[in-house]
C-alpha cells in the first residue's frame, strides 16, 4: 500500500509538470482534460483509501477502483503520458528549429544593414569627390582667366598708347567736340591692331627661327661593318710532337665570319684587312716546344716554351699582320726544338684566336 501511495503521488506531481509545460497547445488540450479528470479520480480514491487506514469505520471503496483496475489505470495513464511527452519533444524540436530560423533571419538582417552603411558610406565619398572635381574645374577656369589678364597687361606694357587729350573747351560746339573725339579714338585703335599683328608675326617667325634644323657637316655614320673573330681550343692533350706538324683547335667557340674550320685548325680570312692573332701553348713534366703563326707558308710570328721537370707553364704569342681574302692562317710546331706532348685540359687549355681591326 506504501509503494502505491508513492508511487501514485510521483505520478501526479509528473502528470502536473507535463500539464504546465504544454498546456498553450491547442492540439493537446482534450488529452490534458482527459488525464486530469482520470488523475482527479485516483486522487480521489487516494483520499478515501488513506481515510479508511485511519478510521476502519470508514465505508469501503465501491466499485473495486483500487483494488481490482488500479494496475490497469496506471499503465493507461502511463501509456498517455508518454504520447503527450512525444508531443512535447516534438514541439520542443520545432521551437529549437524557430529558434535557429530566427537567428538566421536576424544575421541576414544585420548583414543587409552593414551593406546599406557601407553604400551610404560610399555615396557620400561620391559626392565629395564631386565637390572637389567642381572645385578643381572652378580653380582651372580661374588660372585661365588669370593668364588672360596676364597676358594683356603684358601687351599693354609692350604697346603703350599715347595719351588722349579728351578735354576740349567747353564753348565749342559739343558735336564737333564728339567727332573729333571719336577720330582720335578709331586711330588709335588702328594703331594698336596694326602695331600688335606685327608683333605676333614677328614673334611667330622667331618660333619658326627657333623650330629650324642646326646645320651640321658631321657625317652620317657608315653602316656597320661586318665583323670577323674566332677562338678555339684544344679539348685534350695532344700526345708526343717531335717533328713539325699543323696544331687543331678543336673546339670552336666563336667564329663570326666562318672563317675558321675546326677539323683543320686553319682559319681562312674571309676578307682583306688588318688581323689579330693570338695563341697560347701549355707545357707540362719537361716538356718543350716552339710554335709558329704562319700565314700560307710564312711565319709571322713565333714562342718557345720550355717546362721544368713537375712544372706547369703557359706561354701566349700575338701578332698584327695584314691579311687577304682567302689567306690561311694556322699554328704549328716548329721543325726543331720538340719534345713530350701540349698540355690541354680542364685546368688549362691551350688556344688559337684571331679578329680583323680594319
Amino acid at each position: 500500500m506504501k509503494i502505491m501511495k508513492k508511487s501514485l503521488l510521483l505520478f501526479i506531481i509528473l502528470f502536473y509538470s507535463v500539464c504546465f509545460a504544454v498546456s498553450t497547445q491547442s492540439d493537446t488540450k482534450d488529452d490534458i482534460r482527459e488525464l486530469a479528470r482520470r488523475l482527479e479520480m485516483l486522487e480521489h480514491k487516494f483520499v478515501q483509501e488513506q481515510h479508511r487506514g485511519h478510521n476502519p469505520s470508514y465505508p469501503p471503496i465501491s466499485h473495486g477502483f483500487i483494488n481490482g483496475r488500479e494496475g490497469n489505470t496506471i499503465r493507461v495513464l502511463q501509456h498517455r503520458l508518454q504520447i503527450l511527452e512525444d508531443k512535447l519533444f516534438q514541439y520542443e524540436k520545432h521551437f529549437d528549429e524557430t529558434k535557429h530560423y530566427n537567428n538566421r533571419i536576424q544575421s541576414l538582417e544585420n548583414t543587409v544593414q552593414e551593406l546599406s552603411n557601407l553604400v551610404k558610406k560610399q555615396s557620400d565619398c561620391t559626392k565629395s569627390t564631386e565637390r572637389v572635381k567642381t572645385m578643381i574645374f572652378n580653380q582651372h577656369n580661374t588660372v585661365l582667366e588669370l593668364r588672360k589678364k596676364k597676358l594683356q597687361k603684358k601687351k599693354s606694357a609692350i604697346f603703350p598708347l599715347g595719351k588722349n587729350n579728351t578735354k576740349q573747351d567747353e564753348n565749342t560746339n559739343g558735336e564737333e567736340t564728339s567727332v573729333a573725339n571719336d577720330n582720335k579714338t578709331n586711330d588709335a585703335r588702328y594703331i594698336r591692331s596694326t602695331d600688335f599683328e606685327r608683333y605676333v608675326r614677328k614673334s611667330n617667325f622667331n618660333k619658326k627661327r627657333l623650330l629650324l634644323p642646326i646645320a651640321t657637316t658631321t657625317p652620317y655614320p657608315s653602316p656597320a661593318a661586318k665583323i670577323v673573330a674566332f677562338y678555339a681550343y684544344m679539348s685534350a692533350t695532344i700526345p708526343s710532337i717531335t717533328g713539325q706538324s699543323t696544331l687543331v683547335f678543336d673546339v670552336s667557340k666563336t667564329d663570326d665570319g666562318n672563317g675558321y674550320h675546326p677539323s683543320t685548325g686553319v682559319f681562312i680570312a674571309p676578307e682583306t684587312g688588318v688581323y689579330v692573332f693570338t695563341w697560347t701553348m701549355r707545357e707540362a713534366s719537361n716538356c718543350r716546344h716552339s710554335t709558329q703563326l704562319m700565314v700560307n707558308n710564312a711565319e709571322i710570328g713565333i714562342i718557345h716554351l720550355h717546362s721544368v721537370s713537375g712544372g706547369d707553364f703557359v706561354g701566349t704569342g700575338v701578332v698584327v699582320t695584314h691579311v687577304n681574302t682567302g689567306d690561311d692562317v694556322y699554328v704549328r710546331t716548329h721543325a726543331s726544338w720538340n719534345n713530350c706532348h701540349i698540355a690541354s685540359d680542364i685546368s688549362g687549355r691551350s688556344s688559337f684566336a684571331g679578329w680583323k681591326l680594319s
